[in-house]
């Protein structure tokens, strides 16, 4: 039982403050407080109205007051000031909901009624009211239920016919016709024919003469999020693979798909949605999570990730916890639920390059006409080269020339080799020492500027380097005597030991002592800093032979040219295509049409290089042109542009072996003559990021693509042909030779959860896809997975996998009548002692599992095999979703049907308890001899359990108190008189009078806290 002290104890920062308002109530003789906030608008939300009727209802004395006392009152004013309210009715409830509640009138709210049900439409007060949104899936209390149901009704009818809708559909417009002020467009829904593109293109004037170019200016797609992930300049063939792809999806694949795209996810472009289509058992998706405490109080009640005690599930953080797993998941709360990557192996279907022939629709282009050179960034046509220049000669190795640093101290080394750098940036840029240091920055590319030009300014012919003890701990070689040290920059972070106030680590708030401060412990910060360290170059070194670590050489004609260039236009932040340049240029990026075009008719590694220097102009360089000049971004001179742009270029040729002798930087010195430091560094800081971001942005994408390559080539040689047969390579390279592949996919046609997902096999083609193969088993997803698991190691064939099918689909007769049964206590208080208990504490107290406490919430058939456990843990993971009871718990009963015999057992805690008392009529019970003694001499009336003056002591109540639990004032009276009768030394205390006794029975048995509870109540 709760004082008026104490439910204003617990409101009394809010009450001082003036940040809420409180309601105090009575329910029989307990107080109750609760706090509520108004709105931006200072009116009541709906929900806290509510709330506060249900409060008058329970006391109609209630009352409501807000921080206007003074916030220097003691608590026992403000208990006096309060109980004077509410013996005095002042700040009843329904004032105060009058006066803060923005709900119509009865007669406004009726005609409105009225008016929507005239035209068949739900009626709600919030649109009706103000126009404010609302969740049309949250019954909120602004509409009856039957309004709500109608609009539940409404939207299943609307979902329906969004079934019909076009999945994709986009505006095709004439772009040229588009901007000379006269549009033509038309709607072209994907998936679709090339005839009917053809028509499109024929009404829209798309002729290939006067007007030859598109675009797309409006994307709709009943999937949330996907029209926003399209451009205007997206290709009609991906969009028809792509639309193809979602016309094939059931509707739950559907719903991960669009989460997906909110997780942003493979989703950055066509290309990527269309792999993300086909690879949606990579995501797991939880729909009845929307928030961090949905998703805390998931893992802890369904999952019980971590397993508390219910008792403690009362004080769990769950929004921290659900933030928690949400950060380590990296997923995302979307509205289609939580969805999260989980790791599965994400397969790359369609490479970005080449569409599947049979999704290409689009009549094709012609050659493009040259393009405004106002509105491109041209490269410069070759000049004064009349032969070629021989390529750039392997030379001895150079020798260190050191920086020497004078300084004693750390820190004052680490200054002085500072000031260095900024010397040797001035010097930098003369021509052979500018090609001296990208030649380093194309090896180190992953290093600091800082690093990079210390090396180049010690030894430019640098490839690899580490300190003098990894050369002989990691790689079994020493520096040669003699040998200097390269001085680079390298982090030398140390801790420090504070003292800093200790945190709860569930609470996060500091732990007060028993002198009332903070606690205080000692810990150990770590500090960034930095020092000067020598490393030594592999020239420097001798010993045990390294592996080749470097980078294949492209020369000549460029050996896997193909490779290479798709691997630059993934790199490319737009297309890039080839055509006919006039003037001598080799290619040009385009600023308006955001393209990249290269001059038909160049060697492999002329174009190669050209697509590389177009690439760096279209990362380094854009600018929109239909923005005003006044907010267009600043953008750096000509010169600088081509500057940033060829060196990238020289750098990323130099790292990957391509032929940089015709590659001249003579014009850098009067380039940077003139220019302030900070401006220097800029565009070196800016060159050695954009290269480093394309050397390893190249190496990932041209990695992918050789491993399958290699992995094609791999596969076993034709029956007769030898390595001796060159006649015979060419074939054997041309064959294609298929592979199947195994995936677990959700069963369409499945009627329960045992045969839930499939197991089948996909056959791959030339064209890069998979087609569908034979289902081998139907199951579980956990029995499908392990299936995949031992066909992928091998441990499985095709066929002993569709023999353990057919022998689960022929389980014996004797098991097809089973069933298994679930009951859950009664709500009420008559259930009240019996809820969430272990069968142990319910025998000490002399309560008995009763058949009549409890009601049927679930009946399913007992698949053959299925033990408990089993039934435990699916119904608390992955409950059914017929099944409307709570997650199997404590106190539930399962009883088992089995071969014609029922057997019920109790869900006891970490175990099941058989129960045959559970199925027993009920016998008229007779009065326990026990009882009758224990109430005719028991000293503790309220203690009527079984056990004869069982009152604990006052050494006891103090552990208690110790533990964190709370004890009434008639515990400690009672055990202080059961102590002096004991013997023991107590201050005498009056015998409980029989009212404070009646007091304690009833606080006894009062109703347990719930997990979840906005009300504040204590024990006195």
């Amino acid at each position: 039982m709760a004082s008026l002290r104490d439910a204003i104890k617990e409101q009394q920062e809010e009450l001082q403050g003036g940040n809420a308002w409180v309601a105090f109530w009575k329910e029989g003789r307990s107080w109750h407080s609760e706090a509520f906030h108004l709105d931006m608008g200072a009116t009541l939300y709906p929900e806290d109205e509510w709330r506060l009727r249900e409060i008058e209802a329970a006391d109609p004395t209630a009352i409501v007051l807000n921080g206007y006392l003074s916030e220097n009152m003691t608590l026992d004013e403000l208990t006096t000031s309060i109980r004077y309210h509410y013996e005095h009715r002042m700040n009843g409830i329904t004032g105060f909901i009058t006066e803060y509640s923005d709900r119509l009138s009865p007669e406004e709210i009726e005609e409105g009624r009225a008016a929507a049900h005239a035209a068949g439409l739900p009626f709600s007060e919030k649109p009706f009211r103000d126009g404010e949104d609302f969740d049309p899936y949250v019954y909120d209390g602004s509409m009856s239920m039957e309004d709500y149901e109608l609009m539940q009704r409404m939207i299943e009818n609307e979902r329906s016919e969004r079934m019909d809708e076009p999945i994709l559909s986009g505006y095709l417009s004439n772009l040229g016709a588009y901007t000379e002020g006269r549009p033509a467009g038309e709607w072209v829904t994907f998936p679709t024919t090339a005839d009917h593109m053809k028509e499109v293109f024929d009404r829209i004037g798309i002729d290939f003469k006067n007007y030859e170019e598109w675009h797309f200016t409006e994307f709709q797609s009943p999937i949330p999020g996907l029209a926003a992930k399209l451009g205007e300049h997206e290709h009609p063939d991906e969009l028809n693979y792509l639309g193809k792809l979602l016309e094939m999806q059931f509707d739950d694949d559907r719903e991960k798909f669009a989460a997906a795209i909110a997780l942003d996810d493979h989703a950055s472009s066509v290309g990527e949605l269309i792999n993300l289509a086909q690879n949606l058992d990579c995501y797991w998706l939880y729909p009845s999570v929307h928030n961090e405490e949905d998703y805390g109080h998931y893992l802890v009640d369904e999952l019980e990730e971590p397993e508390l005690p219910e008792e403690a599930k009362k004080y769990f953080m769950y929004e921290e916890y659900g933030r928690d797993a949400a950060i380590n998941d990296g997923g995302r709360f979307t509205e289609q639920g939580y969805i999260y990557n989980n790791r599965n192996t994400f397969t790359r279907w369609y490479d970005g390059r080449d569409v599947p022939e049979e999704y290409r629709v689009t009549p094709a282009p012609p050659e493009p006409e040259h393009p405004d050179p106002e509105k491109v960034e041209m490269d410069a046509a070759p000049t004064g080269q009349t032969a070629a220049q021989p390529k750039e000669q392997a030379q001895e190795p150079r020798p260190v020339i050191p920086i020497v640093l004078t300084s004693e101290k750390p820190a004052d080394k680490l200054k002085e080799i500072t000031d260095r750098l900024e010397q040797g940036i001035t010097e930098l840029f003369e021509s052979e020492r500018y090609k001296e240091y990208l030649r380093v920055m194309s090896k180190f590319h992953n290093y600091s500027f800082n690093n990079t030009l210390l090396i180049a300014m010690q030894k430019p012919d640098a490839s690899l380097v580490t300190g003098f003890s990894s050369w002989k701990n990691n790689f079994g070689r020493n520096v040669m005597k003699g040998e200097k040290g390269i001085k680079i920059i390298a982090p030398s972070p140390f801790t420090v030991k504070q003292e800093v106030e200790k945190t709860d680590p569930q609470t996060g708030k500091p732990i007060i002592g028993k002198d009332g401060k903070p606690v205080t412990e000692e810990k150990e910060i770590k500090v960034p800093a930095y020092k000067v360290v020598s490393v030594f170059d592999v020239s420097q070194t001798e010993g045990r032979e390294l592996p080749d670590i470097a980078v294949d050489e492209l020369t000549g004609d460029v050996d896997r040219f193909k490779d290479f260039f798709a691997a630059l236009e993934q790199v490319s932040p737009v297309p890039v295509g080839f055509e006919k340049i006039e003037g001598g240029a080799h290619g040009y990026y385009h600023l308006e049409e955001k393209r990249i075009a290269i001059d038909e008719g160049m060697s492999d590694l002329q174009t190669l290089k050209t697509a590389i220097h177009e690439i760096a102009h279209a990362k380094l360089h854009d600018i929109d042109l239909n923005t005003p000049k006044e907010e267009q971004k600043p953008r750096v001179d000509r010169r600088t542009r081509e500057v940033e742009a060829e060196s990238v270029a020289y750098t990323v040729c130099q790292h990957y072996g391509l032929d940089t002798s015709d590659y001249s930087f003579g014009y850098v010195a009067g380039w940077s003559s003139g220019k302030e430091l900070a401006e220097l560094r800029g565009s070196l800081e800016t060159i050695r990021n954009t290269a480093a971001e394309m050397i390893n942005a190249i190496d990932g994408h041209f990695a992918e693509l050789q491993k399958a390559q290699d992995k094609e080539q791999a596969q076993p040689q034709h029956e007769g042909s030898t390595p001796e047969q060159p006649e015979a390579a060419p074939q054997e390279k041309a064959a294609f030779a298929p592979e199947t592949i195994y995936r677990v996919r959700r069963n369409p046609y499945s009627d329960r959860e045992e045969n839930a997902y499939l197991l089948q096999a996909y056959v791959t083609q030339e064209n890069g896809r998979a087609k569908m193969g034979e289902v081998l088993f139907r199951g579980t997803p956990e029995k499908c997975q392990e299936l995949l698991g031992q066909l992928n190691a091998g441990e499985l064939t095709e066929g002993q996998v569709k023999e353990l099918y057919a022998k689960a689909q022929e389980q014996p007769e004797i098991g097809k009548d089973d069933t298994f049964s679930i009951y859950q206590l009664k709500d009420g208080d008559e259930t009240r002692d019996y809820r969430f208990e272990p069968y142990d504490r319910l025998q000490a107290a002399g309560l008995a599992v009763d058949r009549a406490n409890y009601e049927l919430v679930y009946t399913a058939p007992l698949v053959p095999g299925t033990s408990l456990d089993d039934i435990f843990t699916r119904f608390n993971i992955d409950h059914p979703k017929d099944f409307k009871g709570h997650s199997l718990s404590v106190s539930d009963v399962v009883v088992l049907h089995q071969d014609g015999q029922d057997t019920a057992h109790y869900v006891d805690r970490g175990d099941f308890k058989q129960i045959p008392e559970f199925l027993q009529e009920k016998q008229p019970q007779r009065e326990n001899p026990l009882k009758v003694a224990e109430q005719t001499i028991e000293q503790n009336y309220n203690m009527i359990d079984g056990r004869i003056n069982n009152t604990p002591t006052v050494d006891e109540l103090e552990a208690k108190v110790k533990a964190g639990e709370t004890i009434s004032l008639v515990d400690l009276a009672n055990a202080v008189k059961a102590d002096k009768e004991r013997g023991k030394a107590a201050k005498p205390e009056k015998k409980p009078s029989i009212r404070a006794q009646l007091a304690a029975a009833k606080e006894k048995t009062a109703p347990k806290k719930a997990a979840k509870t906005r009300q504040k109540e204590m024990e006195v």
